[in-house]
């Protein structure tokens, strides 16, 4: 089933990056241009470090995204690149009607048991901090326990049933595993009256691959093409 735009209404298109990347990630900006070039459309590229790269938090980038959202007064088709892909659909639970539609890359579902996995979170509690690799700055910054505190906030795999949910992800990805967005596919496929579709790829988790990227705007194209006709059809 797919989504119909409102009468009146416009389509909108924002990447949203991932964690302790920026809007000037390498597939975000290669997107946009092409996006311009082909479409003739913009792809916004909201910054998530929200309200900065120490304090940024899953309730920051979500009330940043939403509030963006609602005075924009237009749909939008999401793509989340990893934890952008987590912020994508909880502003969809949160703004069901303004979101047309998810492209999901990689998403970043069950956050805490990664994280869990990988940091000593006893140590960041204790400490208040933790340094991690800033790429946009290029060194080691603190990030505050209250990222990980605030995680708890939330569902590790928040259910979107109210649009079209497309995910790609990476056979060799060593960041998500890949039956993360398997058991996310699992959750949502009887539930969600529109349609769910999941494209493995062999590619890791940054998904640059020629074909992945090409995979990647075959979608959005697929998908530019149906609005097209539905507001077509509608007026």
């Amino acid at each position: 089933m797919a989504n119909k735009l409102p009468a009146a209404s416009i389509l909108r298109y924002a990447y949203l990056h991932g964690f302790a990347s920026s809007p000037l990630s390498t597939k975000g900006v290669e997107l946009q241009r092409w996006f311009q070039k082909k479409l003739n459309l913009s792809l916004d590229l909201p910054d998530l470090n929200i309200p900065s790269f120490r304090k940024q938090c899953l309730t920051h980038m979500v009330d940043h995204i939403e509030q963006n959202i609602i005075q924009s007064n237009s749909n939008w088709y999401l793509i989340g690149s990893s934890f952008g892909g987590l912020v994508s659909t909880l502003v969809a639970q949160r703004q069901p009607k303004l979101i047309h539609s998810l492209l999901l890359l990689a998403p970043a579902f069950n956050p805490i048991q990664r994280w869990s996995s990988k940091i000593n979170i006893e140590q960041w509690k204790n400490q208040g901090f933790i340094n991690y690799f800033n790429p946009s700055k290029q060194c080691d910054e603190p990030i505050d326990y209250e990222f990980f505190r605030d995680l708890h906030s939330y569902p590790s795999y928040p259910i979107v049933t109210t649009c079209p949910i497309t995910i790609i992800h990476g056979l060799k990805d060593d960041v998500i595993p890949i039956e993360t967005s398997r058991e996310y596919m699992q959750r949502i496929h009887t539930i969600n009256q529109y349609s769910t579709n999941m494209v493995e790829v062999n590619d890791d988790h940054h998904l640059r691959k020629k074909k992945s990227i090409y995979i990647i705007k075959k979608i959005i194209l697929d998908q530019q093409k149906s609005v097209i006709v539905n507001t077509t059809e509608h007026h």
